[in-house]
């Protein structure tokens, strides 16, 4: 799954582990929540990685965790600067924030994230004066060229937060995430809390700012064809590991993870004379803090045997670049997100004509 030559992130066996306390006074660990446990994957230089699952699956703190936002409780984290891939577990707090200049988050509530007490201008430029990158007629140069790119104009640089709509917040938030010409951005469901028109511009401007600036970004989000449009590959990721990843078209039209199918089957198509069959899961979302042994899908699962109770599945190429931690993904024949090709080009159409 690495290549040297190419990878920008590269994610090696990352766990994120939330002590479960208990007790009024000597508050003693009794359990831990495992929200990322055993994670590889690797982001190769100007791609975009596509992250799907449930709500609680661990996406989130996933993303974070690659940004060190949330410390690691194990597992390592790499990033390419030059020609040599710094671990960035091992960087004191001065040497990661010097990092933080390259790697930036975009967030999912573009309201919330915004401080309603700065104007636009300060906002943009406060991640500039805080480095010590610019200052005065340089700072306020860089705001003004990053403003354009995100599709505002200088006049808005005076305004407040509560002034926009939430289209222009989340342009604001992404501008304060370029102003420092990052390389990677993680971007946190940026389009789930806007109205579908507005999703499509947004999904556009982040298509657009990567070919321009060259960006590589880690994208999460619940909308599976969202992702499909902007994502060269798709992870799927159920309680806090990886089940499957693959190109995205091939990941969506030929799911070999029967939780993918599912996911899959979920996708409404543009189209009232196509009927929908979705996959139906049994059963509930096991608790992260204790998992089922063996592989952690078996308890919803319509094809679990007794392999799969006891063994847990390691994340196995079966195609070129199709990765899979099933014991029966070889000999399955899934369902797709749709019946006949052009369902992630019909996502594309629909996302920029909605």
């Amino acid at each position: 799954m690495t290549d040297l030559a190419t990878d920008l992130v590269a994610v090696e066996d990352l766990q994120v582990h939330f002590p479960m306390r208990k007790g009024a006074f000597r508050r003693r660990i009794v359990a831990n929540v495992r929200a990322v446990d055993g994670v590889s994957l690797t982001i190769a230089r100007g791609e975009t990685l596509g992250l799907v699952g449930e709500s609680g699956s661990g996406k989130t703190t996933l993303g974070r965790a690659i940004l060190r936002v949330v410390e690691p409780t194990a597992g390592q984290v790499r990033m390419r600067r030059g020609d040599a891939m710094v671990d960035l577990r091992g960087l004191d707090r001065k040497a990661m924030r010097r990092m933080w200049r390259h790697m930036q988050l975009i967030f999912q509530d573009p309201y919330a994230s915004l401080n309603a007490r700065m104007t636009v201008r300060d906002i943009i430029g406060e991640p500039l004066l805080a480095n010590g990158l610019a200052k005065g007629s340089e700072l306020l140069d860089r705001v003004i060229d990053i403003i354009r790119k995100v599709g505002l104009n200088t006049e808005h640089l005076s305004r407040y937060p509560h002034a926009f709509s939430g289209g222009q917040r989340q342009r604001i938030a992404i501008a304060r995430a370029l102003v420092m010409q990052p390389e990677f951005i993680v971007c946190d469901e940026p389009v789930s809390a806007l109205d579908v028109s507005i999703q499509a511009q947004i999904l556009n401007l982040l298509k657009e700012l990567q070919e321009e600036l060259g960006l590589t970004y880690l994208f999460i989000a619940h909308d599976l064809a969202a992702v499909s449009y902007v994502s060269d590959r798709v992870a799927v990721m159920y309680l806090g590991q990886i089940v499957e990843l693959a190109p995205t078209e091939q990941l969506y039209y030929t799911p070999r993870h029967p939780y993918t199918e599912a996911l899959m089957s979920a996708i409404p198509v543009a189209d009232p004379e196509q009927v929908m069959r979705p996959v139906l899961l049994t059963g509930e979302r096991p608790d992260p803090a204790n998992p089922p042994t063996g592989c952690r899908f078996h308890t919803r699962c319509r094809y679990a045997d007794a392999t799969c109770k006891t063994l847990m599945p390691a994340l196995t190429e079966l195609a070129p670049g199709h990765h899979v931690a099933c014991h029966h993904a070889a000999r399955l024949t899934l369902q797709g997100a749709a019946s006949q090709p052009g369902f992630v080009a019909d996502s594309v159409a629909a996302s920029q004509t909605a």
